[in-house]
């Protein structure tokens, strides 16, 4: 075993190495340029020795032989001049490699017997040059040979061997010790051999992967300039600009009328050109460490966006910076426009729902003192609005969104409008004695007639619940519910008055409770909750491109129980990991038999989100159940992206590397930003169906629907528009370009055909007792 190790790793040392071409043409070309001086060196030694042994040994041993030696010599040369500077292949080096390996065992023989065969027949003086020559020959040969080792190793082998055998068996002590000193040159010739062997590939390779840089970042340096973003680089020691693409140079020569220097003399010019503050531009630049960074510029009427990344090498050397930059004017003010749209009440200009909603959250968090909430429902509303018209109405409303306004004007108090006909006010400097009085007064402000127009003496009533914090709750959610609750009381006693909320709240608590407990034990025996699917149609084709899974609960006891009153719970009590997962199971196994090939939909909860488990166990289900990764659409709400303490968007991005479908779900219910679109790529948008529904007959729930799907088509996502349950909305929302919709027109949500038969018994056992359909 370590016989046949020795061998191989010889047998590895000597051998042609062919895993590197450009090593091999780089080594035949150096050794083009030696072999003629080689055979002249070997040429020219052989007819000195010949005229040293002239007188001494037969002609045919001197003149002859040194004759037939140096026309093979003149042979070889005349074979490797005209090809000595001539491209070839790493095949053909390698053949060339070969051939001289072989010629070189055959010449070192031959010129070493041919000096053996001189040696007896000269003198002490003669017999010295026999060794002088060999020695010399040998090693001249082994430096031409220096770049194919190989060839080299054979001559030291063939020329050390001979020489030294002949010589040990003279039993002269005087030339063996010069046959022990020639094994050792020969030995130091191998190891110098060895060095500059390794030594030349690594240059070699240098060379190569220099070049092969060099082509890289010239074919990155015409990739970026045919990149349709414009980009600029910044020599870092100057903090002079050194590179700019053509987009830029398009896009500089746009503005060129709000520079301060032309555009043709960008290049070269100082960073702090271009900002109003000396030493901005550098500040800005200054830090890698801040890198990347992104800002907005105002440059007259327009707006820059820079987004500045640090250029590194391979060795992450800090190269310099690379600013990205476009305008944007017209995309901020969509953007501002759909703020506006999404975050106000167009018709009352008073903060809607969400706004409201952080606004609210905002007082929470910084106020010391009481926190009020009157929730605002107007009496009447409804039958004036059918009455009189939607023109009126609307009046209506302006005209109450002002009388809030200018009564509850205090510092630090809000007035929002919730949608329809119900207001909210937040007071932020009084107690709950203070939040009733409030209420009374508004009470009677707003049972004050109207003068609308032709529509005089207009009255409506107004009913008023109140929650107090900290005695009603502490978050904005809880005291929304509570206020709620006491407006419905409100509701129940009569109307037109106001109600502080009291703990009858606990039973509602003790519900919820119940609920989870019964919820825990339904995931577990997983026979009584269902998935439910509702077809989403392309209105151009009307096929059916996608399903939404919706997950239902049949309680043994309670009957159908909606999933607004589950849901919540099972996200307050972490149950929504074990819902999740049982929904999103079904769907994939579902979907794998569909004979249409559409996608199912998932809903995927925030509290799912930013934790590390969603891809994995979206991953196993697809896997488990068979299903195409392109044919699972996960639907995340805008309120998922706003969990800041969470690697939410690494949650999604790992689910699109999968292949996944990524929708971002009821879009345009307040907290809608074009930032939420330019952090992900989504594959859809849902408007939310409370736009759609109101659309038909408000112009400006209409103008979010059609900005919504404006930005979907230059964005180049598909846009779906949910609730459309009449002809009307159809028509509507399909006039403002959306590409697909969802709603009871098209199919309310349905049982798989597995599940049916249990559905259909349960819907019976569920009428006659008279419980709630699902």
């Amino acid at each position: 075993m370590y016989l046949s190790h020795i061998i191989e790793s010889v047998v590895a040392f000597v051998a042609i190495r062919q895993d590197n071409p450009e090593l091999l043409k780089a080594q035949r070309m150096a050794l083009s340029r030696l072999i003629p001086l080689m055979y002249f060196m070997l040429s020219t030694n052989g007819w000195i020795l010949a005229y040293t042994f002239y007188d001494l040994a037969p002609i045919a041993l001197t003149v002859l032989a040194s004759s037939a030696l140096t026309i093979v010599c003149l042979v070889r040369v005349a074979v490797w001049w005209p090809i000595r500077n001539r491209e070839i292949t790493a095949r053909q080096a390698v053949t060339m490699f070969r051939v001289t390996n072989v010629l070189a065992a055959v010449l070192a023989g031959a010129f070493v017997s041919w000096a053996l065969a001189l040696f007896p027949y000269g003198d002490p003086y003669a017999q010295g040059n026999v060794a002088i020559f060999i020695v010399v020959s040998m090693i001249g040969c082994m430096m031409c040979l220096i770049h194919a080792r190989t060839a080299a190793l054979i001559v030291a082998a063939v020329g050390t061997t001979t020489f030294v055998g002949y010589f040990v068996m003279t039993q002269k002590p005087e030339l063996a010790a010069m046959a022990i000193n020639v094994t050792l040159v020969a030995a130091a010739l191998v190891v110098i051999l060895t060095i500059q062997s390794r030594d030349f590939a690594s240059l070699v390779n240098a060379q190569t992967d220099a070049r092969i840089r060099e082509a890289e970042q010239s074919r990155l340096l015409h990739m970026i300039d045919d990149m349709p973003i414009a980009v600029m680089t910044v020599n870092p020691a100057t903090m002079r600009i050194d590179y700019v693409n053509a987009t830029s140079r398009a896009l500089l020569e746009r503005i060129a009328h709000l520079l301060p220097i032309p555009p043709e003399e960008v290049l070269g010019a100082d960073i702090d050109t271009f900002f109003a503050r000396s030493g901005r531009g550098r500040k800005l630049l200054d830090d890698p460490a801040s890198f990347p960074h992104q800002f907005r510029w105002k440059l007259g009427s327009e707006v820059i966006d820079l987004q500045v990344t640090a250029v590194r090498s391979n060795s992450g050397e800090y190269l310099g910076p690379m600013v990205s930059w476009a305008i944007v004017t017209k995309e901020v003010a969509a953007e501002n426009r759909i703020h506006q749209l999404a975050h106000y009440d167009t018709l009352t200009g008073l903060a809607n729902r969400y706004t409201f909603r952080e606004q609210f959250d905002a007082a929470l968090s910084h106020s010391d003192r009481g926190v009020s909430l009157l929730l605002i429902d107007l009496d009447g509303f409804k039958t004036i609005n059918d009455s009189k018209g939607h023109n009126v109405g609307d009046a209506l409303l302006q005209q109450v969104a002002e009388r809030l306004r200018a009564t509850c004007s205090s510092p630090g108090s809000v007035v929002g409008r919730l949608g329809g006909d119900e207001f909210a006010v937040l007071l932020t400097d009084g107690d709950a004695g203070g939040a009733q009085v409030a209420a009374g007064n508004l009470v009677r402000i707003l049972d004050k007639p109207y003068s609308l127009g032709k529509a005089r003496n207009i009255h409506v009533g107004a009913s008023i619940g109140i929650a107090v914090a900290p005695d009603h709750g502490t978050d904005s959610e809880t005291l929304l519910a509570r206020a709620d609750m006491a407006l419905y009381a409100v509701k129940e006693a009569g109307k037109g008055a106001f109600r502080i909320f009291s703990f009858e709240i606990e039973r509602q608590l003790q519900a919820m409770s119940r609920t989870e407990t019964d919820l825990r034990v339904a995931l577990s025996a997983r026979n009584q909750l269902f998935v439910f699917y509702q077809p989403i149609v392309d209105i151009r084709t009307n096929a059916i491109t996608s399903r939404e899974a919706l997950v239902r609960w049949h309680h043994p006891a309670r009957g159908w129980i909606s999933p607004a009153e589950f849901v919540p719970v099972a996200e307050r009590s972490g149950l929504i990991e074990r819902l999740g997962a049982f929904v999103l199971n079904s769907a994939c196994r579902e979907a794998a038999g569909w004979q249409d090939g559409a996608r199912v939909a998932v809903n995927v909860s925030a509290n799912q989100l930013g934790r590390g488990t969603l891809a994995p166990a979206v991953l196993q289900a697809l896997i488990d159940n068979g299903l195409s990764p392109d044919r699972l659409e996960i639907e995340v709400t805008e309120t998922a992206l706003l969990k800041e303490d969470a690697d939410t968007m690494g949650d999604l991005r790992r689910l699109r590397d999968m292949g996944v479908r990524v929708a971002l779900d009821d879009f345009g219910t307040g907290y809608s930003s074009l930032a939420h679109l330019r952090v992900f790529p989504f594959d859809k948008i849902k408007i939310d169906g409370s736009f759609v529904q109101d659309a038909v007959e408000r112009t400006d729930c209409a103008a979010v629907v059609g900005a919504v799907a404006d930005l979907g088509k230059r964005l180049g996502v598909t846009t779906v528009a949910e609730g459309v349950e009449t002809q009307a909305h159809l028509d509507c929302v399909a006039a403002e370009g959306c590409s697909e919709v969802q709603g009871y027109l098209f199919g309310r949500p349905e049982p798989s055909e597995a599940d049916r038969p249990m559905i259909e018994r349960l819907k019976r056992s569920t009428h006659q007792a008279g419980g709630e359909r699902v």
